[in-house]
């Protein structure tokens, strides 16, 4: 059993009444606080760059929402033909790119011209790329 006969300290101060201390005059030096010794002029620029920081990342969690509503019809298509996707302009633009072309290289005859010796280059077919798999 637990009794407690004075819960509100009434009686029981922390110090005696004779010695209760006197407030600190303030001084030049900034007002510390005493949990982290930070200043309240750190304390406030640290709180207004979180909240510029959260501002920020809504503003652009926004604007990646918006973009891809705008860009729904053209990036299904764009999977469907395996397509690779590229989010530009925060979220408001897009890059497509068929990743076969990324297979083409110079054709070694012409060396990307598309000509050899004034006429069309027989393995490129004139274009001046081959696929790796060809001979040229």
């Amino acid at each position: 059993m637990i009794s407690i006969s004075n819960c509100t300290s009434k009686d029981n101060p922390y110090w005696p009444l004779a010695q209760a201390p006197q407030p600190r005059p303030p001084t030049v030096a900034m007002i510390m606080d005493r949990r982290d010794g930070c200043s309240a002029r750190t304390r406030l620029r640290d709180g207004l760059a979180l909240a510029v920081g959260v501002a920020l990342d809504w503003l652009a969690y926004f604007l990646r929402r918006r973009g891809d509503r705008w860009f729904t019809m053209s990036d299904t298509e764009a999977y469907w033909w395996g397509w690779q996707i590229t989010k530009t302009l925060a979220g408001l633009g897009r890059r497509y790119r068929d990743i076969r072309f990324g297979t083409f290289a110079a054709c070694a005859r012409c060396a990307g011209a598309g000509v050899w010796a004034d006429a069309p280059c027989g393995p490129c077919l004139g274009t001046g790329r081959i696929a790796p798999g060809r001979v040229s």
